[in-house]
């Protein structure tokens, strides 16, 4: 890369690498090879700050300094110096810091850790982002730093400044 990387994320399978950064492209890694093999340009994107590719491999996530998150079919991206977004987030204000997917790939949390109660939860299969998390009326979540989902999604927890984890339950997955 011709920059600094600020993000990186493996596929499920370990055979590639993304990694994002500071020129707004992502590059594509064969891991076997350990080169490059593809790169292209994050949509709109100026400064890359994180990236995540889907468990199923079927999304790759892209998030930036300026508060969007694209949405982008992965094989779009391995083809395309300049794939379109099939969805253009625009609910984050601050940098996203983190992207995170749940195993499934169903669910998407992007999270800024310069924003109070700066996390937001997308519902992938109809690319909609929640309007009740987090909950408004919820003080006890301040400025996040980490966040992670539990083996098969039943809870979502959120590391925060004060030294909290803060564990939510997520009824709709059965198993924890």
């Amino acid at each position: 890369m011709n920059g600094s990387v600020d993000s990186i994320s493996f596929s499920a399978d370990g055979q590639q690498m993304l990694t994002h950064g500071d020129n707004g492209k992502v590059y594509l890694w064969d891991m076997n090879s350990r080169r490059c093999v593809h790169k292209f340009l994050d949509d709109g994107c100026l400064q890359g700050t994180s990236v995540a590719m889907s468990p199923n491999g079927q999304y790759i996530v892209c998030g930036s300094s300026s508060g969007v998150v694209n949405v982008y079919n992965a094989s779009a991206c391995e083809s395309s110096a300049a794939p379109k977004p099939l969805k253009i987030i625009l609910n984050m204000t601050k940098p996203v810091t983190d992207l995170r997917f749940n195993y499934s790939s169903e669910m998407l949390s992007m999270l800024s850790n310069t924003k109070e109660r700066g996390v937001k939860m997308v519902h992938m299969p109809s690319l909609t982002v929640f309007s009740n998390f987090p909950d408004v009326r919820d003080v006890t979540m301040r400025v996040p730093l980490c966040q992670d989902f539990s083996l098969n999604s039943g809870y979502f927890t959120v590391g925060d400044h004060k030294g909290q984890a803060l564990l939510f339950r997520l009824k709709h997955y059965g198993n924890y």
